[in-house]
C-alpha cells in the first residue's frame, strides 16, 4: 500500500472587524486638533493590526458626553446592529459617555450582539466578566466628575456676581466694541444708529416701522444682515444702552440646555457698568411707548378654545388683498392673539402682502358676517383697518389664485420638509417655486438676513428625494465642479460660522455623504 503524503489546508483566520469613537465636548480650537489626533491615532492603530479589519471611525464634535442623541454615535449603533463590526475602541468611559444610564445601556445592547467595546484608559473589554461591574463604578465616577466640574464652575460665575464684577458678553452687540484695555465703549459708526432707534421709539415709531428705515438706509446689523422686528425689539429692551448690566439673563437647567432666566434663579443688576449711548430718560421713554404698543395689541385679546361660541366670527374673515381666509396665530408666550393671511401662509410674502389683525380689534367690530379686512400703515407704522362687506369687496377685487401644478406642502408630500438645514449657515431650508412649477428648497436665513450673512443655496427637490436622509437634522451640502454644475450631498454635523458671516470649512469627517449627483 502506497502512503500520500499531503499537506493539509490551512484554515485561513477571521479577522476581527475593528472600528473607533471619539468625541469632543467643545468647538475650540484646541479641541479640534484633538478630535484629528484621536481620528489618525485609530486608523493607524487598526489598520497596522494584521489580525484587524479596519471598520470605520465615528466621531462626534462639540457635543456633551451626557447626551444620548449624538449623530455620530447613533450611526455607530446602527451599522453595529446591521453587524458591520466586531470591536469598538475608545479612549476611556467618558469619552464613550459620561451619563451612567447611557453607557450600561449602549454597552448592554452591543454585548448582547456580541460586540465588545475596549476602553483603553482603564484597560477594560466589555466581553470579559468583569467588564460591567467595572464599568459601572466608572461611569458614576465619570459622571461625578462632569457635574461637580459644572457645579464649581457656577459657584465661579455666582461669586463673580455677588462681587459686581460683570461677566459680560456684549462683543456682538450692535453698538460697542472693546477698546485696547478690554473695555467696552461705543461704536460712532454704529452708536449714532442706535440713538436714532430710541429716538424714534420715543417718539412712537413702531419697531417694523424702524426696521423699514434701518433697512431703508442700507443699515447692516453685527451679522451683516437686513434688520427685522425682533431685532428692533432687542435692541430697545437691552438694558446695555443705558450703561447698566444684568448678569445671569441665561442658565443650564437641569436638562443641561441654555434657557432665558425667567426668574428660576438670582440675577444681579450692575448700574454704571460701562458708558452709555442713551440716557436713561430716553431709554425709559422708549420703553414706555413699547408696553404701550404690547398692550394696544394684547387688549381686548381673549385666549380660549376655538370654538363658534367664543368666537362667533371663526370662518367670516378674510384677507381683504389676496381673498384667502383669516386664520388665528397665538403668540408672545401665549398672551397674545391675531388673525393672519392663509394665502402667505400657504404661498408666501411673493402672493400677497397679507395682513395682521389683533383679535381685540376684530373683537370690538362685532363681525357676524362674511367680512374682508385690509390693512396699512398710518403714521409713524401704526397699522390702520378698513373693513369691508363681502359685497362690497367682490365688487372692487378677485380672488387671487395661485396657479401651479406643485403638491400642498405637508408631511405626506414632503417627509423630509422639517429635517432638512443648510450646509453652510445652518438655517432651515425652505420650499420655493418658481415660475409656478419647479420646487427648490432654499436658505431662510439667506432669505430674512441677506447674502451677507449666508451666501445660500438653491437645491432642487429631485436631488433632496434621492438622498438616504436620516430621520433628525440634515445639512445639505453644495460645491460647484469644474464642468459648472452642482453637486449636493448631506451631513449630520453642523456648520460653524465666523463672526464676519463667512461659513468655515464644511468637511464631513465621520458622518455619511452621498456621492455627488449633478444638478441645475
Amino acid at each position: 500500500m502506497q502512503v500520500i503524503i499531503k499537506e493539509a489546508k490551512k484554515v485561513a483566520e477571521k479577522k476581527l472587524r475593528v472600528c473607533a469613537y471619539c468625541r469632543v465636548s467643545t468647538d475650540a480650537d484646541e479641541q479640534e486638533n484633538s478630535l484629528e489626533n484621536q481620528i489618525g491615532h485609530y486608523e493607524d492603530a487598526i489598520t497596522s493590526n494584521p489580525e484587524y479589519e479596519f471598520a470605520g471611525v465615528y466621531h462626534d464634535f462639540a457635543i456633551s458626553g451626557f447626551k444620548e442623541q449624538r449623530p455620530g454615535f447613533i450611526r455607530m449603533m446602527e451599522d453595529a446592529r446591521a453587524g458591520k463590526m466586531d470591536l469598538i475602541l475608545t479612549k476611556s468611559v467618558s469619552r464613550f459617555a459620561r451619563n451612567t444610564a447611557v453607557l450600561l445601556k449602549a454597552t448592554r445592547e452591543l454585548k448582547g450582539m456580541g460586540i465588545g467595546v475596549f476602553f483603553e484608559l482603564q484597560n477594560i473589554n466589555t466581553l470579559s466578566g468583569e467588564g460591567e461591574l467595572m464599568l459601572s463604578i466608572l461611569a458614576a465616577f465619570a459622571q461625578a466628575e462632569s457635574e461637580s466640574g459644572s457645579v464649581g464652575a457656577k459657584m465661579v460665575y455666582h461669586r463673580k456676581y455677588e462681587a459686581g464684577i460683570p461677566v459680560q458678553y456684549l462683543e456682538r452687540s450692535f453698538g460697542y466694541r472693546r477698546d485696547e484695555n478690554g473695555r467696552f465703549v461705543p461704536e460712532p459708526s454704529e452708536a449714532k444708529w442706535v440713538k436714532k432707534i430710541f429716538r424714534m421709539a420715543a417718539d412712537g415709531y413702531t419697531p417694523a416701522a424702524i426696521k423699514r428705515y434701518m433697512n431703508e438706509n442700507n443699515v447692516k446689523t453685527v451679522d451683516g444682515a437686513l434688520w427685522c422686528d425682533s431685532t428692533v425689539f432687542r435692541i430697545l429692551e437691552n438694558e446695555i444702552y443705558k450703561g447698566d448690566y444684568i448678569m445671569h439673563k441665561h442658565y443650564v437647567n437641569e436638562d443641561r440646555k441654555l434657557v432665558v432666566n425667567r426668574g428660576q434663579e438670582d440675577a444681579w443688576y450692575i448700574e454704571n457698568d460701562h458708558e452709555p449711548i442713551v440716557s436713561r430718560k430716553l431709554w425709559q421713554e422708549a420703553s414706555d411707548r413699547l408696553n404701550e404698543k404690547r398692550e394696544y395689541l394684547a387688549e381686548g385679546s381673549f385666549i380660549a378654545d376655538f370654538t363658534q361660541e367664543n368666537y362667533p366670527y371663526v370662518g367670516h374673515l378674510f384677507c381683504g388683498k389676496c381673498g384667502y381666509p383669516l386664520y388665528h396665530r397665538i403668540y408672545s408666550s401665549g398672551n397674545r392673539l391675531s388673525w393672519d393671511c392663509s394665502g402667505v401662509k400657504r404661498y408666501g410674502s411673493g402672493f400677497c402682502g397679507g395682513v395682521n389683525v389683533p383679535d381685540g380689534t376684530v373683537r370690538e367690530r362685532g363681525i357676524m358676517e362674511n367680512t374682508y379686512i385690509m390693512e396699512k400703515a398710518g403714521e409713524k407704522g401704526r397699522r390702520e383697518y378698513t373693513f369691508l362687506k363681502e359685497a362690497s369687496w367682490k365688487r372692487r377685487h378677485r380672488k387671487k389664485v395661485f396657479r401651479h401644478d406643485v403638491p400642498e406642502l405637508t408631511l405626506e408630500n414632503y417627509p423630509y420638509y422639517k429635517s432638512i438645514y443648510c450646509g453652510k449657515c445652518g438655517g432651515r431650508l425652505v420650499r420655493y417655486i418658481d415660475k409656478g412649477s419647479k420646487v427648490l428648497w432654499i436658505c431662510s436665513k439667506q432669505k430674512r438676513k441677506g447674502s451677507r450673512y449666508c451666501e445660500g443655496m438653491r437645491v432642487p427637490d429631485e436631488e433632496i428625494r434621492k438622498m438616504e436622509l436620516l430621520d433628525e437634522k440634515n445639512y445639505i451640502t453644495e460645491r460647484k465642479m469644474k464642468n459648472g454644475k452642482k453637486c449636493y450631498g448631506h451631513s449630520c454635523e453642523e456648520p460653524k460660522r465666523d463672526t464676519q458671516g463667512e461659513n468655515s470649512n464644511q468637511e464631513n469627517q465621520g458622518c455619511s455623504v452621498l456621492p455627488c449627483v449633478n444638478g441645475q
